[in-house]
């Protein structure tokens, strides 16, 4: 074999030659998914049917209801996608979560991710699989990671895997066509071997008899090439000099030392590792013994081993996910929800082929000698609306000219026709569980909760395949982040900025930072987290009917609570500079924000007033407890004159009118006192409850 790998250990030629003969026996699933494609784009006619068209003068039409549907339920994914957050498994992990996910928001941004996974849903509708790989970028003017959607035509996997996402596959073969230039600049250590082979080796031996030299590298290549057993036009194309470039990426298993973390985390021992030494010599961790696998990629060109070296998918993983739609229980093959529309399109464009031929054809029934023309001028004249067929006079029945000739039709049997292809139209959307409302077109359904619920309907009937989809979003998601960590551990003091759309709320993050005990505070070496959705946003329909039902449950209640209740409804509306508006609105309104909003500032300013709204209260309670006491005291002063008054009056058994006049006065002036003290003592009693009605439960 023409080894140029510096592994000897790796894929060799003998069990690349065996993965080929396992793509061989494999169902042959890949033409029906190019029929189902086919059928997408309208090409639903066979050549045979359009020869018959053409043979009777009849146009090939194609009522192509797939298409529509399909993009009716393409429509939907792109309306209601959600974004990919970075969750964390505990909460120390919060924060480091926060700045992994800004990352990730950039770099799946920068990458296209979301293109790439809905090119591949509509591959997974289609064909029923489709592909997507996460790879750092070759280019280097462009973004660091690339994720791109990969045909079927040039993906190939252990058909023994059963996992959703293949990832316990033993092999996935990636197989692309490069131009010679292409290749060469990919590996120009390799230049005269590639020229050779699409020369078909012819100045070889010219080459090695006038320099007189003995190139052994170049001659093993020659005589693999001799001896490979493969078609050469499998991956040679000598008329445009293309030659196929094979990415095998399989996996060795191995038994090695592992050792668990506390924090939950398995790594694989390295004796090199003084970290690892050190850890197992104090007895924090224990050794074990564990079988998995690595994944390694060998690159081949025909039988010439280009590359052998681990992958750099990191954790062990495929750097291509899968998109499945559906898949055979006996067989494991995968189709899409084409297959299941196209006995339905096939009843569509038969009844739409008769239905046409059936106005067009005319059936002639007469003699042998009703005419003097031959049977093909008869069949001309006869579809012609002014055709015109002379009579033989010379015929043998000469009674009416319908005896001799009859021309029928079969016009009445055309209604029925028309009512199965209705059928067959209806039955589409049923084997795709689309209804009109979804698609936007008329229904049965007149109110708006009827409409909201066929669509709900047809969305859980959809809810296989887009679970499948969601599922290998969140593997492409994981893949990126792997890159991402991978990328950011050995750097230090890395800042990151969260919520830079929100003013209020943005701030900036340290990872990897060094601490005095050595370590690193939110290092992303000890992450523990996972991919997740984040909440569905609402399209703007739903918003619309969510404003409109709030509108109307605002008009019924009190005057304040529809001030505390406009911030809400101003949510619901697509306003430009929403925010700043919000933040305008809750001011003059007097709303205070919730804490989790507030900045810093806003935060320590909040609490200042906090504090001196509680010192006044408590200066207005010493106040009214002064004057309360001063009330108290004065009125035992009067009660005190009082009785003094009414002892001397005794005394002196002396009933003067002015004496009397004293005494009233003195007594209305403590019942005014007492007055002044219950107000008091009501006054506090209704500041306390105000106080404990402000309190949030």
């Amino acid at each position: 074999m023409a080894d140029f790998a510096k592994n000897k250990d790796g894929l060799s030629l003998d069990k690349l030659l065996s993965i080929l003969g396992d793509i061989d026996s494999q169902p042959d699933w890949r033409t029906p998914a190019t029929k189902a494609c086919a059928y997408y784009d309208g090409d639903q006619l066979s050549a045979k049917v359009k020869a018959i068209l053409e043979e009777r003068g009849q146009p090939d039409i194609v009522h192509n209801m797939i298409g529509p549907t399909i993009d009716g339920v393409l429509g939907l994914e792109a309306r209601s996608r959600s974004d990919l957050m970075v969750s964390a498994d505990d909460e120390q992990g919060e924060e480091l979560a926060k700045a992994l996910n800004e990352k990730f928001k950039d770099y799946w941004r920068l990458a296209n991710g979301d293109r790439a996974c809905s090119d591949a849903y509509a591959s997974q509708l289609k064909a029923g699989i489709g592909w997507v790989e996460v790879t750092k970028n070759p280019i280097p003017f462009a973004a660091p990671y690339r994720i791109k959607f990969i045909h079927r035509r040039e993906v190939w996997w252990d058909f023994h895997a059963v996992e959703a996402d293949r990832s316990d596959a033993r092999w996935i073969a990636r197989r692309k066509w490069l131009d010679l230039d292409e290749a060469i600049a990919t590996f120009p250590e390799h230049k005269e071997i590639l020229e050779q082979s699409v020369n078909h080796w012819e100045d070889f031996l010219r080459t090695l008899d006038e320099e007189h030299t003995e190139d052994h590298a170049l001659q093993s290549a020659w005589s693999d090439a001799q001896s490979w057993n493969r078609s050469t036009s499998e991956w040679l194309d000598t008329t445009r000099k293309r030659v196929l470039l094979q990415v095998i990426y399989y996996k060795v298993w191995k038994r090695a030392h592992i050792i668990r973390l506390s924090d939950g985390r398995v790594i694989e021992f390295d004796k090199n590792n003084t970290a690892h030494v050190a850890a197992v010599n104090s007895g924090k961790v224990q050794l074990e013994y564990a079988a998995f696998p690595n994944v390694r990629e060998a690159w081949f060109i025909g039988p010439h081993r280009i590359i052998d070296r681990p992958s750099e998918a990191p954790g062990g993983m495929f750097n291509l996910v899968p998109f499945i739609g559906y898949q055979k229980d006996a067989s494991g093959e995968p189709y899409g929800l084409v297959s299941r529309m196209m006995p339905a399109q096939d009843g569509i464009n038969a009844r739409v082929i008769r239905l046409n031929y059936l106005l067009q054809a005319r059936r002639v029934i007469a003699d042998e000698d009703a005419t003097q023309l031959s049977d093909r001028r008869v069949k001309e004249e006869v579809e012609k609306p002014d055709g015109y067929i002379k009579l033989n006079p010379e015929r043998k029945n000469k009674g009416k000219a319908s005896d001799a000739i009859s021309i029928q039709n079969d016009v009445g049997i055309a209604a029925q026709q028309f009512n199965l292809m209705q059928h067959d139209m209806k039955l589409i959307q049923d084997c795709a569980g689309v209804y009109n409302s979804m698609l936007g077109q008329d229904s049965n359904a007149t109110s708006g909760v009827a409409i909201a619920n066929l669509v709900e309907q047809g969305t859980t009937t959809l809810a296989e395949i887009n679970d499948n989809f969601h599922y290998s979003r969140n593997k492409v998601g994981e893949l990126l982040l792997a890159y991402i960590i991978e990328e950011l551990k050995p750097q230090n003091n890395i800042e990151v900025t969260v919520n830079r759309e929100d003013k209020a709320k943005r701030r900036s993050i340290v990872i990897n930072e060094p601490n005095p005990e050595g370590k690193r505070n939110n290092d992303v070496a000890r992450w523990r987290g996972h991919m997740a959705l984040a909440p569905v946003k609402a399209t703007p329909t739903y918003r619309q009917q969510q404003a409109t039902l709030l509108s109307n449950t605002m008009s019924q209640i009190p005057p304040e609570a529809q001030a505390a209740t406009l911030p809400m409804l101003v949510e619901l509306m697509d306003l430009p500079n929403k925010e700043e508006f919000l933040s305008t609105l809750r001011q003059a309104l007097n709303i205070p924000k919730a804490k989790e909003d507030m900045t810093e500032e806003e935060l320590a300013q909040a609490q200042a007033q906090s504090e001196k709204q509680q010192a006044m209260e408590q200066l207005q309670q010493q106040e009214i407890q002064q004057k309360v006491q001063k009330i108290v005291l004065e009125n035992k002063q009067l009660e005190a004159r009082i009785n003094e008054i009414q002892k001397k009056a005794e005394t002196e058994g002396v009933k003067d009118e002015k004496i009397q006049a004293e005494t009233q006065n003195i007594i209305a002036e403590v019942q005014k006192k007492h007055a002044e003290v219950a107000a008091l003592k009501s006054s506090i009693q209704t500041n306390l409850q105000q106080q404990l009605d402000a309190i949030q439960v």
